[in-house]
C-alpha cells in the first residue's frame, strides 16, 4: 500500500463498505438534523455530499433540496451506496466517483456542500476547502461534521494515535482552531462552530467496523486500559471487570461560506 493515505482509505473502505450501511453511528445522529437546520434550505438548492459513504447524509438532505449528489473516492462504497439508496427511496441521488481534493465539477454549481465523518481522512484539507470554495455558489455553505481533536497537545496526540491505530487510513482529527485557520486561508469565513460534543464508541463494535485483527484489538485495548488519568477521564473510558467496554470521542460541527 505504501504511504499514500488515499490508497489506504480506498482499500480499507472497499473491504468494509457494508459495515457502514448498518452502523448506527453513521445512519443516525442528532448532527444530521442539525446540519439540515444549519443549511437553511428553501427547497431549490443543489447539494453535494462529499465522501458520501453509503449515503446516509445525502438521504437526510434529499427531502429538503432540489438535487443531492453523492461523491466518494471508493468505487465499492459507491456500489454499496447505490444498493442502500435504491432501497430507501434515494435512487434519484446521482453518485459520482471523485476525490474530495479535486472535485470533478464546474465552478459555482452547488448551493450546499456537506461532509460528515470523513475529513479526518483527507491528507490535504486546504485543497479540499479550496475546492469547496470553487464549486460553491457565492451565497453557498459548507457544512462539516467530523471527529475533532481537543486543543490540548497531549489529548490531541492521544486521540490521533488511537484513531490511526484502529484505522490506518486515518490522517488527522484536527482541532477547531485548525479548521478556523484553514477555512480562512482559502477565502471562506466561519459562520457557525458548535461546541464539541462527545460520541460513545462501543469498543468491540468500533474496532469490528474496520475489521481490526484480534491481536491488534487486544493491544489497543491494553494501551487504552493503561492510559494516564487525564486521558482516561477526558475520553471517558468505560471499564468493566478489567475490560474496556467503550470510550467517548469529541466531534464538532462547523459552517463556512465564501467571504463576501
Amino acid at each position: 500500500m505504501g504511504d499514500d493515505p488515499k490508497r489506504r482509505a480506498k482499500a480499507r473502505f472497499a473491504a468494509n463498505a457494508d459495515a457502514y450501511v448498518t452502523s448506527a453511528v453513521h445512519a443516525h445522529g442528532a448532527e444530521l438534523a442539525r446540519m439540515v437546520e444549519l443549511a437553511r434550505l428553501e427547497g431549490g438548492e443543489r447539494v453535494l455530499d462529499v465522501a458520501t459513504g453509503p449515503g446516509h447524509t445525502a438521504l437526510a438532505f434529499l427531502p429538503h433540496a432540489r438535487e443531492v449528489v453523492g461523491l466518494d473516492l471508493t468505487l465499492s462504497m459507491l456500489r454499496t451506496a447505490a444498493r442502500h439508496l435504491a432501497g430507501r427511496d434515494g435512487h434519484q441521488i446521482p453518485l459520482v466517483a471523485g476525490d474530495a481534493e479535486s472535485l470533478p465539477f464546474a465552478d459555482a454549481v452547488f448551493d450546499v456542500i456537506t461532509c460528515r465523518y470523513a475529513a479526518h481522512h483527507f491528507p490535504h484539507p486546504e485543497r479540499f476547502l479550496a475546492e469547496v470554495r470553487r464549486v460553491l455558489t457565492p451565497r453557498g455553505r459548507l457544512l462539516l461534521f467530523d471527529n475533532m481533536a481537543p486543543e490540548d497537545d497531549r489529548l490531541d496526540a492521544f486521540l490521533n494515535h488511537l484513531e490511526a491505530w484502529r484505522d490506518p487510513s486515518h490522517v488527522r482529527s484536527r482541532r477547531p482552531s485548525e479548521w478556523k485557520r484553514l477555512v480562512a486561508s482559502v477565502g471562506l469565513e466561519l459562520e457557525v462552530s458548535d461546541p464539541l460534543l462527545f460520541r460513545r464508541y462501543p469498543f468491540r463494535e468500533w474496532t469490528a467496523r474496520q475489521s481490526m485483527a484480534y491481536r491488534e484489538r487486544l493491544a489497543l485495548e491494553r494501551w487504552l486500559l493503561a492510559a494516564p488519568s487525564a486521558e482516561a477521564e477526558f475520553f471517558r473510558l468505560e471499564i468493566h471487570n478489567g475490560a474496556l467496554e467503550a470510550l467517548w470521542a469529541p466531534f464538532g460541527t462547523l459552517v463556512a461560506r465564501p467571504v463576501r
